[in-house]
């Protein structure tokens, strides 16, 4: 996520080499590239569900009504529309979880990371959650990187990566 400098090698994101970026360079990039899926949510309680996604738009350069329309385009995806004027200590962990996964989607990133995604939704939620973020791989080309124990998002990879010790392991492709 840019987050942490690699002490050696390189790093491409997007075709760029990165590795060697400084902190402001990696924040700029970060800020209009990659979304971000924390398994406990990360939601601010003071703010309502549609200022908890529109947050990250905030710090990019977007009219409010391409915010709004962006807000409430994500909240569809993950069909919580419903609960906008909510805030997050009024939703069940699953609401919260949706309401994290549209603030991670909302700028329509080239990357979204993602820890264990639908840990806290039943298998319905689950499974629309995950076609949502499978359409959105295929038209808006978002790459999903997840860390996950989970079956059901397992099921929808379409490829492994094994680490072991921080280094890779093993890749396997996955055929459907």
């Amino acid at each position: 996520g840019l987050l942490d400098t690699p002490t050696k090698g390189q790093y491409y994101f997007n075709g760029t080499e990165v590795s060697s970026f400084r902190e402001k360079q990696r924040t700029t990039l970060r800020k209009g590239n990659i979304g971000f899926v924390f398994q406990s949510f990360n939601l601010i309680d003071e703010l309502n569900v549609f200022e908890n996604v529109e947050f990250p738009l905030l710090l990019l350069d977007y009219t409010t009504s391409e915010r709004n329309k962006m807000v409430m385009d994500a909240l569809e995806w993950v069909g919580i529309t419903d609960k906008a004027k909510s805030k997050p200590p009024q939703l069940s962990g699953g609401e919260c979880q949706r309401v994290a996964i549209a603030r991670a989607m909302v700028k329509k990133p080239s990357l979204v990371l993602a820890d264990e995604p639908t840990a806290n939704l039943d298998a319905a939620n689950s499974h629309n959650i995950l076609k949502t973020m499978e359409t959105l791989n295929r038209e808006l080309k978002t790459t999903f990187l997840f860390a996950t124990h989970d079956d059901k998002v397992i099921s929808y990879l379409r490829r492994k990566i094994y680490l072991v010790d921080g280094r890779v392991d093993k890749v396997e492709n996955i055929k459907h």
